[in-house]
């Protein structure tokens, strides 16, 4: 099944030169957790140089972009049978737009390529937009616990773990 667009978005790997517009995704919506989340975990979203080096050479990051405009990005890790979606962001200006979900699929299929068994992510129950799209595009709520997040897929969170964030997964079909 074809899904079409409204506004279409081309995604291509980032290069460094692009984690500086990546960040600014990622800052732009910083606002939006400062009400819930810890000051500690708050810095994780006003990211700066030190993280855009540290990141880009962890991570698999991609760029969404139109013809005009850079609108949004994906960072995916690979770990055991599992994509890690650790950083799925889009200019808050462009949220609501079908972005997001082009995102998402971009990293299905590039986790279908790997043959992996899904992908999971952590949200912020109180992120509710971030969630809502999450259980749309069919992700499901694995975990609420922090000692069950950090134990699942032998602890590959526990060096991205925030305070009171829970685990999603999205089952991937073999």
């Amino acid at each position: 099944m074809s899904i079409r667009y409204k506004k279409t978005m081309n995604i291509k790997p980032a290069k460094f030169a692009d984690m500086k517009t990546i960040a600014s995704f990622i800052r732009s919506s910083a606002d939006w957790y400062r009400p819930f989340l810890t000051e500690k975990d708050l810095k994780e979203h006003y990211v700066d140089e030190d993280w855009e080096r540290k990141n880009y050479e962890m991570r698999d990051f991609y760029i969404g972009k139109t013809e005009s405009d850079d609108v949004g990005t994906i960072s995916i890790q690979y770990a055991n049978n599992y994509s890690y979606l650790g950083y799925v962001y889009l200019d808050s200006k462009h949220v609501g737009q079908g972005y997001g979900h082009q995102l998402l699929d971009f990293a299905k299929e590039k986790s279908l390529e790997k043959e992996m068994e899904g992908m999971f992510l952590i949200a912020h129950p109180e992120a509710e937009w971030a969630i809502k799209a999450y259980e749309k595009y069919g992700f499901e709520r694995k975990f609420t616990q922090r000692q069950d997040i950090l134990s699942w897929n032998k602890g590959f969170l526990k060096p991205f773990y925030e305070e009171g964030f829970h685990l999603y997964i999205y089952p991937l079909a073999a």
